[in-house]
């Protein structure tokens, strides 16, 4: 166990190196991590940079970026709100109260359809029912929306699918994941921590500045302690 002076120190530390970190969001699926560094580079010479690979069922990915000078964080802000291929992205600094703004985690639907569709008249369709981020058509019967807003989300989900309908063709059901959407854990858990969690992702951590040297096996054996179990009622 960490003494109190060694937990001070600590998170002093992760105070001061949030101070050089950006968060990104709404960033496309299909966007690499080289295509992340050529844009935000720009503003100042990274040091480090964390995305999330691949998100199932979504269309949106986060990345935290580590400049090397504090300017940068303020600089990169301008593009906060700003449109990336079919996205607008979310950039603010790390140390700010971001939580809101995994909110499109929260708000991407899986609709299946019974036969082909056009992108077009889908998102005229669908943008009627709320203002969409992006969308992605993963076969010609199934299409990725992420809306602004979940309420958006859940008024297509609360909606019979004979109800809606584009052109002559039918929608067959409309869903979401339970991996990007949030997961009840009050019916789940026993565990009062679980309760707290939201979002899929309020349980990931940031770990940063790292040696050279820590190996997976290291940081498994460091943090696997923490773990705590789930017991289903």
């Amino acid at each position: 166990m960490y003494s109190k002076s060694e937990l001070n120190l600590i998170n002093n530390q992760f105070e001061y190196i949030k101070k050089y970190c950006i968060y990104i969001g709404n960033i496309p699926a299909e966007v690499s991590k080289t295509d992340l560094i050529a844009k935000f580079s720009v503003f100042g010479e990274i040091s480090n940079l964390y995305m999330k690979s691949f998100i199932q069922f979504c269309d949106v990915k986060p990345a935290v970026v580590r400049y090397r000078l504090m300017k940068s964080v303020k600089e990169s802000s301008s593009l906060h709100n700003s449109r990336y291929i079919q996205s607008v992205l979310i950039v603010l600094p790390l140390d700010s109260s971001y939580n809101n703004y995994f909110l499109p985690y929260n708000t991407c639907v899986v609709v299946y359809t019974y036969n082909k569709f056009g992108m077009v008249d889908f998102y005229q369709k669908f943008s009627k029912l709320g203002d969409i981020h992006a969308m992605k058509k993963a076969t010609n019967v199934m299409v990725y929306i992420s809306f602004v807003s979940e309420r958006a989300a859940r008024t297509i989900l609360d909606t019979k699918p004979t109800d809606i309908h584009i052109n002559v063709q039918t929608i067959n059901h409309v869903t979401r994941n339970i991996n990007v959407c949030l997961i009840d854990f009050e019916k789940e858990c026993t565990s009062n921590t679980a309760i707290k969690l939201t979002l899929l992702y309020n349980r990931s951590i940031g770990i940063f500045g790292l040696p050279s040297n820590f190996t997976e096996a290291k940081l498994h054996d460091e943090f696997s302690r923490f773990v705590w179990q789930c017991e289903s009622k």
